[in-house]
């Protein structure tokens, strides 16, 4: 009898043990957690658990990377007639930003338990900052990045090192391809910490050897203003590509070679970090009324006319016109005008990038009114500005201008204009000393229009209540806010794409209109437009199958034609705006 009790306290206790081996459980893991930015990192969740299914895990935050999913691999297995499943995803995660980067906790719950894996922290430095790696390691990878670095590679530069504050640095980047995509690559901008930016399209592309090999060179030029002395540095640009753009290559033999596109990982090519030694402008010589201005500037000063009545309106126009930051220079300061009533009217820019420097001029407008007749002189106005190219403080003037003014003017004397004072006494004759007969009564309540002149004010106050009530929901919910003003914010870009169609930035117009689109639709569903890509929106439930296909089609057009603009003229830059406004209209009604 004591043999089979302890027979069977043995099975029970193998039966237990094998119960909890077969528990569920979730572990998360990285193959290295030190690394630079731009390079990928793959992240292996792996769950166990009893039946033939396990449930989905849930992933933590990871805003800090760009995701891209590299697969998934899942097995059965049966441990003493009891089945238990595994479930292994891998991702592939490409850091956003240099620092400490934290993988959260994986969850996993069925209904019975819940399990977490542990966090994981993730070191991610300046490209280049990271120790060697061993020799016999650093040759294969050294193999790998030069045969990729064959395919594709960015390059970043700038015409000066040591600029004066305020004074134009020209960066450009090129982007080498020896391979055709499919799709366009994605091109993140660094923030350019203590510059002001300005674009200086349009793109070129052109074809060149580097080291006996033929690539094509997408060149990008922008103009960077350094706003405060000292030691900055200009990050790298971050350009993205997905292992499905890979395409056709220019060279059709080189695809057997190819093991990088066969790892369906994706590339983030980065460039170095350039240093700038940015100068100060120098105190010796600087001028008494310098307000800022670093450029090569001319000034102008014109009226619209000469000579006028008193109490009538002159426009006065002051003219900067040159090279450098247009839209930053100061205001020229004007002197005190006594004998005449000032009011700023505004000021205007026009701005001409298409040089390689930033040109252009910049309006100041005011309207003045002679106070009394006479002649009087709108003195020389000057205007300092510090010329780089020469390295020393330049002033410019205007001439003086003349100005006549005649008349008495209108001028109040006990209330009433003086020249009505002065009138003639035949205006009297004017007054009536007969009158017609009065008009009988008439009696109001009994027209339609006095019961609809009186239903007004409570017509006011329900439209009154009722736009307190959709301001207070604009202010408190922020997806019914997003819905409503979706179609003002893509109006507001489609202006900027026209503009940017006159101005021939053809590469400017596609982006506007791409971003026009995804923000619309971003808007009306309450989704984060950063991230959101051509995919997500086929995947995209909400968005009816009939128009998903002209939608994904017009996105994918203008991604070609934003970075490949050849061959791109007025004609199918309308014929695109066209296709845009008709799928704004039916994306309102859709979605």
């Amino acid at each position: 009898m004591i043999g089979k009790r302890s027979i069977l306290y043995v099975l029970l206790l193998i039966a237990f043990l094998t119960a909890k081996a077969m528990a569920l459980s979730v572990t998360a893991s990285v193959d290295t957690d030190e690394i630079e930015l731009g390079d990928p990192i793959n992240l292996s969740i792996t769950l166990t658990g009893r039946g033939g299914s396990l449930p989905d895990p849930i992933l933590p935050d990871l805003s800090d990377f760009d995701v891209y999913s590299s697969g998934r691999n899942q097995s059965i297995s049966i441990v003493n007639g009891a089945f238990s499943s595994s479930l292994e995803l891998n991702y592939t995660l490409v850091p956003k930003k240099i620092g400490s980067l934290l993988i959260g906790p994986v969850v996993v719950k069925d209904k019975n338990e819940m399990v977490v894996s542990d966090p994981i922290k993730i070191t991610v430095k300046k490209p280049g900052s990271l120790q060697k790696r061993p020799q016999a390691e650093q040759r294969s990878t050294r193999r790998q990045d030069q045969k990729q670095r064959e395919d594709f590679f960015i390059e970043q530069t700038v015409d000066k090192t040591d600029p004066y504050v305020g004074e134009q640095v020209t960066l450009t980047f090129r982007f080498y391809q020896s391979v055709n995509l499919w799709q366009q690559p994605s091109l993140e901008w660094p923030e350019y910490a203590g510059f002001t930016v300005e674009d200086l399209p349009p793109n070129s592309r052109s074809y060149q050897y580097v080291n006996g090999k033929r690539y094509l060179v997408t060149e990008i030029k922008r103009a960077l203003f350094p706003v405060t002395p000292g030691k900055v540095t200009i990050d790298t640009p971050r350009l993205t590509i997905k292992p499905d753009d890979f395409g056709s290559m220019m060279d059709p033999f080189s695809f057997f070679d190819r093991d990088f596109f066969r790892s369906g990982r994706p590339k983030v090519l980065t460039a170095r970090p350039i240093g700038l030694n940015v100068r100060p402008l120098p105190q010796k010589r600087k001028p008494e009324g310098f307000s800022g201005a670093v450029g090569n500037y001319k000034i102008g000063a014109e009226v619209d006319k000469d000579s006028v009545g008193v109490d009538e309106p002159i426009t006065l126009k002051v003219i900067l016109s040159g090279t450098g930051n247009i839209k930053s220079l100061p205001p020229v300061q004007m002197p005190e005008l006594a004998d005449f009533r000032v009011y700023e009217s505004g000021k205007t820019e026009s701005i001409d990038n298409k040089g390689r420097v930033v040109s252009g001029s910049k309006t100041f407008e005011q309207a003045i009114i002679p106070r009394t007749s006479g002649v009087f002189t709108i003195p020389s106005l000057e205007y300092s500005f510090f010329n780089p190219e020469r390295g020393r403080y330049e002033t410019v003037r205007t001439r003086p201008i003349e100005i006549t003014a005649t008349g008495e003017g209108l001028v109040d004397v006990g209330g009433a204009p003086k020249n009505i004072i002065g009138a003639s006494k035949r205006s009297f004759a004017y007054i009536i000393t007969e009158f017609p007969e009065p008009v009988k009564n008439i009696d109001l309540s009994a027209r339609f229009w006095f019961w609809l002149l009186q239903g007004i004010p409570i017509i006011g106050v329900i439209a009154a209540v009722a736009v307190r009530s959709h301001y207070k929901r604009l202010v408190g919910d922020r997806s019914y806010a997003r819905r409503i003003t979706a179609i003002k914010r893509s109006r507001s870009i489609f202006k900027s794409a026209m503009a940017k169609k006159r101005s021939g930035d053809f590469s400017g117009f596609c982006g506007d209109l791409y971003d026009a689109i995804i923000g619309f639709i971003a808007d009306r569903l309450d989704l984060e437009k950063s991230g959101l890509t051509i995919d997500d929106l086929r995947a995209n439930e909400r968005i009816s199958a009939d128009i998903k296909d002209d939608l994904t089609g017009f996105l994918e057009r203008c991604q070609i034609a934003r970075f490949v603009p050849s061959g791109f003229d007025t004609h199918a830059a309308d014929d695109l705006l066209m296709e845009a406004s008709n799928l704004i209209g039916r994306l309102e009604k859709a979605i």
